[in-house]
């Protein structure tokens, strides 16, 4: 037996993975077929265990069951239908849960609908109820606004960047599409004592002045301005002044809705004054309305500067015109001793007769160095002044300069050098002369985002524009300044400023009134001649056109009109002929210099290159019609009390009124030759390129502003 069972031990010990093998079988092949093949996806559904292929039959034999049934109930017994939603859907006016809710305004489509515009209803002419707080019985006594000080005025005309499009909150002036264009900017400034007015709001609505201390409210304690009016005079043809008028605010002004003034209380957009101070309770707002930004001036030789900066910069722009001038004369002497020099040089040597030596002058002296005589002279080398003192030394080297003039008492009696620190003459530093100084200045004047008005340790500077001065008038400007008043309707006031109560603005003085502005005309036209047989009349045209003067003389006969539209001048440039004979170009600076050594060089001309500057046609139309050319005559002026015959030209402008204007220069009033010499003068300028318009940023320069021109580099 003990026999049996080994060997049967052995046997399953050496067949015991075909043991497991055929009991796992038979499990592992009933969730086969029970669990995968014929009930893969089994589920339970109404207390039933469904195939995937049954769920739909059965659901199907379901609906028939109840199409069924219901089919035999009565109508009565049948489920009533569900009363629409009172959230989506359409409200009934007799509905007693919104009975009341609606009286007062039109029911809406439904309650979703509120939230899509829940002021719809409103009038916008309706005046929004305000709270009345003098149910505590609080009571000021407004501040008084300080005066406005210092008021100055300016004009400048050139060519600037106007917008095309229209600037709003939305596009700013650097984001509108702009172009140059001629503009005649006015601008008036003024001084105002920021400080004091912080002390007076304090005083009247936190501090002392209010009546009782619970009434004090340091909300209303910080005043922020509303407003800076600009107001002008326009002269009259009899020499008097029209009613001051309002000067609205600039064309390129981002905020020029928000800073048109609004001064009763009924007159304000709905939210009243509250909203109006959330709305200017911002820095870049002050900034803007306080010291608005200006146009970017396109013309080269002009910049806008506000009246007590503008003299400075022209100042120093004269300076450093100047001193560029004296370089380039420098320049242009140091080549001309140059040349003399190397001539000297050249004829300085000669060779004597049966000698084969050559001879040369004393280098010490002589020729080009100073010296009269073969030996003789100074041998400084320099030349003389008018005085007997040495001037200016040549090197015989390089052909430079080198700075030997003195005083009697042995100092250098010029006391500049060349500009950038370089040694000048007599081994002193020459001073620097830049505009710099002028924009600098400026920038300190500037309110910066960091600037606390209340600690302005002087008078702020503010200023506005007028950008819509026409030509030939005369103006003259007074401003003032506007504060909010933060308890504008709301009966809070004493009965000294109860009739203050409606007025949203607490206004300063005017200023002093300005001095006249005087407008230039953009087109003059000036009668130079007459031609007696054929009734013609030479009338020479002016025209300012981008930032320049250009002229055109026209043959006027009775009846036709002065001036018409042409084609501007093409300007002429010289050349070296033997450079242009090689197909080459020249700048007018290279040929100076070739007609330094040869002054032939400068008889060939070209066409200088299309001029961005240069418009492309000129309008010369003056609007007036040449009416008739008579005799007239006069008597001179004391002691020669002869008559003086000399014609005159009949023009009208509006078809009604007769003018007059003497024929020739010399008859001509002396406002109108002072008006032909000044024209004269600046039309044959060299044309500068425009400068290129910068998305100005006023915040760039430090932690304040920044920006091309006055702003400081952008």
């Amino acid at each position: 037996m003990r026999e049996l069972l080994g060997k049967i031990g052995r046997f399953c010990e050496s067949h015991v993975e075909k043991i497991v093998l055929i009991l796992v079988a038979p499990v592992c092949a009933y969730f086969f077929f029970t669990g995968v093949i014929f009930r893969p996806n089994a589920v339970t559904y109404d207390g039933k265990t469904l195939d995937p292929g049954r769920i739909d039959a059965y659901v199907s034999e379901k609906a028939d069951e109840l199409r069924n049934a219901l089919a035999n109930v009565s109508q009565d017994e049948r489920p009533k239908k569900q009363p629409p939603s009172l959230v989506r859907g359409p409200i009934e006016p007799n509905n007693p849960v919104v009975a009341n809710v609606f009286a007062s305004r039109p029911a809406p489509e439904s309650f979703m609908s509120l939230f899509e515009d829940p002021l719809s209803f409103l009038d916008p002419g309706v005046v929004p109820v305000r709270l009345d707080r003098s149910i505590d019985g609080r009571r000021y006594a407004l501040p008084l606004i300080g005066p406005v000080t210092d008021v100055a005025v300016n004009h400048i005309r050139a060519a600037a960047y106007v917008p095309v499009g229209d600037v709003s909150s939305t596009m700013g002036y650097s984001q509108t599409q702009t172009e140059p264009n001629d503009l005649d900017l006015v601008t008036v400034e003024a001084k105002f004592d920021v400080v004091e007015l912080y002390r007076q709001f304090r005083a009247y609505f936190a501090g002392t002045e209010v009546e009782k201390r619970e009434w004090r409210d340091p909300c209303l304690a910080v005043p922020k301005f509303a407003a800076v009016q600009l107001q002008r005079q326009r002269q009259l043809d009899d020499g008097t002044w029209s009613d001051w008028q309002a000067v609205p605010r600039s064309r390129i002004e981002q905020f020029r809705e928000l800073f048109t003034p609004i001064e009763r209380v009924q007159d304000l957009p709905p939210g009243g004054v509250k909203v109006r101070l959330m709305q200017f309770n911002s820095k870049p707002v002050t900034m803007a309305l306080l010291q608005p930004e200006a146009y970017q001036i396109a013309s080269a030789e002009e910049e806008w500067f506000p009246p007590s900066f503008y003299d400075k910069f022209k100042t120093l722009q004269r300076k450093v015109e100047m001193e560029q001038k004296r370089q380039e004369r420098e320049e242009r002497q140091s080549q001309q001793e140059s040349t003399t020099t190397t001539t000297g040089r050249r004829g300085g040597t000669t060779t004597g007769v049966g000698d084969t030596r050559t001879t040369t002058r004393d280098r010490r002296g002589g020729g080009a160095y100073g010296d009269t005589g073969a030996y003789g002279g100074d041998r400084r080398g320099g030349a003389r002044d008018r005085s007997g003192r040495t001037g200016t030394t040549t090197d015989p080297r390089t052909g430079t300069r080198r700075g030997t003039t003195r005083g009697a008492a042995g100092t250098n009696t010029d006391p500049y050098g060349t500009p950038g620190g370089r040694p000048g003459e007599g081994g002193l530093m020459r001073e620097v002369v830049s505009t710099d100084e002028a924009y600098l200045d400026f920038a300190e004047a500037l309110i910066r985002l960091n600037t606390d008005l209340s600690k302005l340790d002087e008078p702020l500077l503010f200023w506005a524009f007028d950008d819509t001065a026409d030509p030939g008038q005369t103006y003259r400007y007074r401003i003032r300044l506007g504060v909010f008043n933060p308890v504008a309707g709301t009966n809070e006031l004493v009965e000294r400023d109860m009739d203050k109560n409606d007025q949203a603005i607490l206004w300063s003085r005017f200023s002093e009134v300005t001095r006249a502005v005087s407008i230039p005309r953009r087109t003059y036209f000036f009668a130079k001649g007459v031609e007696e047989r054929a009734r013609v009349a030479t009338v020479e045209v002016a025209r300012y056109a981008l930032g320049y003067w250009y002229t055109q003389d026209f043959d006027v006969r009775p009846g036709e009109v002065i001036g018409r539209e042409m084609e501007p001048p093409k300007k002429k440039k010289e050349t070296d002929d033997r450079m242009s004979r090689l197909g080459d170009r020249i700048t007018p600076t290279a040929g100076r210099a070739a007609a330094l050594l040869d002054p032939r060089a400068m008889d060939y001309q070209v066409t200088e290159p299309e001029d961005p500057t240069t418009p492309e046609m000129v309008d010369y139309g003056t609007g007036a019609m040449l009416v008739d050319l008579v005799e007239a005559g006069d008597l001179g002026s004391p002691p020669n009390l002869q008559l003086r015959p000399y014609h005159e030209m009949l023009y009208t402008s509006d078809g009604a009124t007769i003018e007059r204007m003497p024929v020739s220069q010399r008859n001509w009033p002396s406002d109108l030759q002072q008006a032909y010499q000044q024209i004269m003068g600046e039309r044959n300028k060299d044309h500068q390129p425009f400068r290129s318009f910068t998305a100005r940023s006023r915040i760039g320069m430090g932690d304040g502003r920044g920006g091309g021109g006055p702003y400081g580099p952008y």
